[in-house]
This record gives structure tokens, C-alpha cells and sequence, in this order.
């Protein structure tokens, strides 16, 4: 595979970009350096003839060049995106990409900015900005341009466990900042046409179309496959689908277009008289394009489209192909357009199973003959699953902190279903406007998703269906990541048993499980930073939630799941709180009771006060703060939730 050296030198040198930060441009002065001495090697020995260098020194001066290359390459993205304290307080302009209303009647836009101006002068901005307005008097659509001049403030995460990492999601995404504003400091100034504005509006468009045609029960699950958009979705059903190791059914991306390239592939080959094999390629990627464009062109399909695209036309270029270099060479071209790619999520999971199906799924699949075809099919199918999930597992617990122990269940019920669904919901798309043949459309493609709902919701039903509560730091996920990829080479590649490797992989399983019980035996009582007086109790391996009313508040219901799904243990019972509460822990008494300005908890003989609203005196604890008295008071300042020992 001669492009893995340069794959993993452009890989590394993208990351060690993200990692310097302040320190880069010494860390590229290194790099330069190191590759310059390469260079001297190679013109030295070409020179003189000497053989006092090893080959290893052409492989390593070509790893450094493109190891500048993906450094050089991510310090432009980074100088190129504005600083949001430049445009602070300024006039600027951007064009809205997204819009969302949400259930507290406030309006959100997405805006890519185009310029600044200061009063004086404009100059060039990049990046994008969020705002949430005031009102709903002005509404703003996709393609709108507007003005606006507000105070950005940047991504900043919640301290709360398990919460959502905003700064990394954001951070890699282009976002420069965020701002709540009020309506007199933001106006519509024109409207923009552009491929991109167009393609948003026609997954909206499609979006809305499907919501009327399906009944409401399975229409925000149709609007994620094809769209990608889990908006709509049943919280229940989502959870589902998380802890059966699914969520990635709910995310158009490599899975998708893969199936679709399939689906397209098979349909061909009924016409094998009339077109080649070569040509059947060629426009099933054509039609793939297609959908990828027609689900909107969101950068996650047109990432697996790109992908898909390379590994498909490698098979007609190439007599003896090699997926493998295709898939190197298919990530080389996303990175290059943006490195920013290499820390998206989706596009880790999509490339990292592909490298376990292209390398693993063979040899599990003849580890067990079968000889009933339908059996055999189920088994192949299966095979593809143990082999990605061989691969994913370390980003699993590293980015997620749990494992789906089914997975293969659930990975059954998507095998037998997925390709049904997807391909009624795109006859759907293309037959909606034929009367009466809608209707069967309609009515199979409602079947169809009802029926992949429920198998998922069996699995998930069943009891220890998910281990959660996994904690990994970088170097440990590459540890185990590195261990793992090596034992699964040397088991299904090689056929050997590499008995040291699998013991470290052994000891490390036993590491992660010994830190995992130590979170078990945590006795402890947690108040959370939250808009609302809310919290979590663990004693003695049962968790118990407590909340003032939580039903007109998505963000405190979703602040307490994260929190018990970070704890790893399953909810034992959850506290509405009411005036006055009493909460019994065998010999152990906690009462909350409600007061004018917030809520006084007794835990012994020990008794704080959590305040919401007023001044909170000097003394009084930054922890013991409502979300908005800590924001209004120490608005730059990270402060962890309070947390009490419980004997």
C-alpha cells in the first residue's frame, strides 16, 4: 500500500496542527527542519553514491513532506476563520443556511459570513455564526442576507457529566461564535442564490413533503434516513437506537450511500445484455451523486459520496484493485479540500469500519461455513458487522463511553430492513406525484419503518443491552486502539495467535473495567449547573434523579440523561420535587425544601442553599448558583457542578 506512508504523514501532520495550538509556528519549524535533514540525506547519497543511507530515508522524507503538507494545510483553515472578538460589536454580514424555530418560540439561524465593517472600512470575514433572536416579528429563511451588529461570545462547554462538548464540535466545524439578539440589531439586506442555498432548500422541502405523507409516528424516522435530520425523532425512539449500537441507521453517511450503491449495482446487473459491467459501475456512481444531491448535499453524504465514488471508479480503472489504497486516496482528496474532516465523528466511524470490512470480513466470514443460502446471507451480513464493530469499538467508548452488547441483533434487524426502507423512501420521493400508486408507496414505506422501530426496540428491550460508563483518555484510545487493530491483523490476516498482544489487550480491558467499577462505588450527592434546580444521587450502585417540574424543560430532561448515562448505571428512580421532599438512603435522610429565592438541602447535619435568583452574597458558593446567576456573575469561568460525599 504505497499511499499509507503518505496518508499517515499528512494524517499526522493535521494532528499535530490541532494539538499545537499557540505553540505552531515552533512545531512547524521543527517539521521544516526534520525535512530539510531528509532531504540533505537523499541529495547527499544521489550525489556520492553512498549506500550509508537505508531506502527507509526516501519513505521517510516523502512521510515528512506530506506531514508538512496536512500541518501547512490546517494552519491556512485556522488563519482563515475570523476571530469572534474581532467581530464583536461591528457590522456584519452573512447569509442564513439554516434555520431552526424551537418549542420556546425562538428562531435560531445559521449564518456563513461573508464580510465585516467597522464604520470605516469592510474587510473579508470567514466562518460561521449562531444567533438566536428575540422575536419571531421578523422571520429569517435559508438564502437570506442580513446585517447585524451584536456582542459574539464563544463555545463554551457545560461542566455538567456527560454533557455535550460544544467547543470540539463547533471548533471543527467553522463556527466563530454565538449571540443572543435582540431585533432592532439584525436586518434582512437582500437574498442570496447559490448551489448550496439551493440544495438546503430542497432538503427542507423534501423534509416537510415527508412529514405530510407518512403518518407522524414513523415520519421523523423517514426524514433521518434519508436526510440525516433526527430533529422529529421520538426521544424514546432515539435512546433506542443509541443503545443498540443503530445510531448510525439515523445518519445518511458511508452506510447509506453504500446500500444505495448496492441497490443500484443489483438493479443493473438485470440488464447485463445491454450494459457492461464497467458501464453499470459508471452510473450507478452517477445515480449515487444523485442522491447525494437530492438528500440535500449535506458535507456527511457528499463525504461518503466522494468516497464511495473513488472506491467504485478504482474498480474500472484498475485491473488488479485495491480498495484499500482506494479508500487512502479517497481520504487524501476530503482532507485536502478541508482537514477539519479528520475530527468530524461520522467521518472517523465511516472510514475506520470500511478498514475493518476491507480487512477482516473475509476472514470471519470463512471462519464458519454455512451451507443454507438464507443462512449463509444472515452470516455474511453478520460478518460485516463484527468487523466494523472490531474496528469502531475504540472510538465507541472513547467518544460515547459505552458498547452495545447486541450489536448483532441490531445489526440483523438493519441488515433485513435497511435496504427496504431506504429504497421505498427514494420510489417515494420520485413516485409521490403518481395517484393511487402513492398510496401503496406510501402505506409499504410506513410498514417498513414501523417494522425497523420495533425490532430495534426489542433489542433494545432486552435486559444488559448496553454497557456504558467507559472512561478513556487520548493516549489510552490509542493504546487499545493500536492493540486491538494488531491482535485482529494477526488472528484473521495472519492466522497466528499473538499471545503478548493479546495479553496487554487483556490488561488493558481489565484497566478500563477497574476504573469503570470505581465509578460504581461512588457515594455522592450532585447538584448541576442548569437553568433549573435539578440534580443526581448515586449510593451503593443505584442512581436517583431530582428536578423541579421537567415538563416544559428538554434541556434539564436531557441534562439528567447524560448524567446517568455517564454515571453507567441505570436509573433506580427519578424525584419530581414539589415544596418540600424527603429522600431516604437506608439510614441516610436528604430533604429539599423550596425557599423564595431557590432551594435549601439538608443532608445530615450539613445544609446549603442553591439560589436561582437575587444577589447571592460574597461567601456564597460559584457552584451553588443558578445557570444564569453563574453566567451573569463569572461569565468566563468554568465551574464544575457541586458534588457532596455521602457515608
Amino acid at each position: 500500500m504505497p499511499l499509507l506512508p503518505i496518508s499517515l504523514g499528512f494524517i499526522l501532520g493535521i494532528l499535530i496542527s490541532f494539538i499545537s495550538d499557540e505553540n505552531s509556528g515552533f512545531v512547524g519549524l521543527i517539521l521544516t527542519s526534520i525535512f530539510v535533514i531528509c532531504m540533505l540525506g537523499l541529495i547527499f547519497n544521489s550525489l556520492f553514491r553512498s549506500n550509508s543511507f537505508p531506502k527507509s530515508i526516501t519513505v521517510a522524507a516523502f512521510s515528512f513532506f506530506f506531514m508538512l503538507l496536512g500541518f501547512g494545510k490546517l494552519e491556512l483553515v485556522k488563519e482563515s476563520v475570523s476571530n469572534y472578538q474581532d467581530l464583536s460589536n461591528q457590522v456584519n454580514f452573512g447569509t442564513v443556511f439554516k434555520s431552526k424555530l424551537s418549542e420556546s418560540e425562538y428562531q435560531t439561524i445559521h449564518l456563513s459570513l461573508e464580510k465585516t465593517s467597522n464604520g470605516r472600512q469592510q474587510t473579508t470575514a470567514c466562518g460561521n455564526i449562531i444567533l438566536t433572536l428575540d422575536t419571531l416579528e421578523n422571520r429569517y429563511e435559508i438564502g437570506d442576507l442580513v446585517a447585524f451588529k451584536t456582542e459574539l461570545e464563544p463555545f463554551r462547554n457545560e461542566t455538567n457529566p456527560g454533557s455535550f462538548d460544544a467547543e470540539y464540535y463547533y471548533g471543527t466545524h467553522h463556527y466563530v461564535g454565538r449571540a443572543f439578539i435582540a431585533s432592532n440589531c439584525i436586518s434582512k439586506i437582500g437574498t442570496h442564490q447559490n448551489l448550496s442555498i439551493f440544495f438546503s432548500k430542497w432538503q427542507n422541502q423534501i423534509g416537510d413533503n415527508m412529514k405530510s405523507w407518512l403518518p407522524e409516528s414513523v415520519s421523523g424516522i423517514g426524514v433521518a434516513l434519508l436526510l440525516g435530520n433526527k430533529a422529529d425523532i421520538d426521544q424514546e425512539v432515539l435512546d433506542s437506537f443509541s443503545n443498540t449500537g443503530a445510531m448510525h441507521v439515523l445518519a445518511v453517511s458511508g452506510l447509506h450511500v453504500g446500500i444505495i450503491l448496492i441497490i443500484f449495482q443489483y438493479i443493473l446487473g438485470f440488464f447485463s445484455r445491454w450494459i457492461s459491467k464497467k458501464q453499470a459501475i459508471l452510473f450507478s456512481v452517477v445515480l449515487i451523486w444523485g442522491f447525494g444531491l437530492l438528500s440535500g448535499a449535506s458535507p456527511s453524504v457528499i463525504r461518503a459520496v466522494v468516497m464511495f465514488s473513488i472506491l467504485a471508479l478504482g474498480q474500472v480503472l484498475s485491473r488488479k484493485n485495491n480498495g484499500m489504497n482506494n479508500l487512502i486516496l479517497s481520504a487524501i482528496v476530503l482532507l485536502m479540500y478541508d482537514p477539519y474532516y479528520l475530527f468530524d465523528i461520522g467521518f472517523q466511524l465511516s472510514y475506520v469500519a470500511l478498514i475493518g470490512i476491507l480487512l477482516f470480513q473475509t476472514p470471519i466470514y470463512k471462519l464458519i461455513p454455512v451451507k443454507q443460502k438464507w443462512l449463509d446471507w444472515i452470516w455474511k451480513g453478520s460478518a460485516v458487522g463484527i468487523a466494523a464493530t472490531i474496528a469502531t469499538t475504540p472510538f465507541m467508548l472513547y467518544w460515547f463511553h459505552q458498547f452495545p452488547n447486541y450489536f448483532l441483533l441490531s445489526n440483523v434487524v438493519v441488515m433485513l430492513l435497511g435496504f427496504i426502507v431506504l429504497l421505498f423512501l427514494i420510489i417515494l420521493i420520485f413516485t409521490a406525484w403518481i395517484p393511487y400508486f402513492n398510496s401503496l408507496i406510501i402505506f409499504l414505506t410506513a410498514i417498513s419503518l414501523q417494522a425497523l422501530v420495533i425490532g430495534i426496540q426489542i433489542v433494545d428491550q432486552i435486559p444488559g443491552g448496553v454497557s456504558s460508563g467507559f472512561e478513556l483518555n487520548f493516549f489510552q484510545f490509542l493504546i487499545i486502539g493500536a492493540i486491538m487493530g494488531y491482535c485482529s491483523y494477526k488472528l484473521f490476516i495472519k492466522q497466528t495467535v499473538p499471545k503478548f498482544a493479546l495479553i496487554g489487550f487483556c490488561l488493558c480491558l481489565i484497566f478500563i473495567s477497574w476504573k469503570r467499577e470505581l465509578k460504581f462505588e461512588k457515594n455522592e450527592l450532585q447538584i448541576f449547573s442548569s437553568k433549573s434546580f435539578c440534580g443526581m444521587i448515586q449510593y451503593k450502585g443505584r442512581v436517583l434523579t431530582f428536578a423541579e417540574d421537567t415538563q416544559k424543560n428538554k434541556q434539564m430532561l436531557q441534562t439528567l440523561k447524560n448524567a446517568v448515562r455517564d454515571s453507567g448505571l441505570n436509573l433506580s428512580q427519578s424525584v419530581i420535587l414539589k415544596s418540600s421532599n424527603q429522600i431516604r438512603l437506608d439510614d441516610q435522610e436528604i430533604a429539599f425544601v423550596k425557599e423564595q429565592n431557590g432551594w435549601r438541602v439538608n443532608l445530615d447535619t450539613l445544609q446549603f442553599h442553591y439560589q436561582m435568583s437575587g444577589t447571592p452574597e460574597k461567601k456564597h458558593p460559584k457552584e451553588l448558583l443558578s445557570q444564569r446567576l453563574q453566567h451573569s456573575l463569572y461569565k468566563d469561568e468554568k465551574i464544575q457542578p457541586f458534588c457532596i460525599s455521602i457515608n
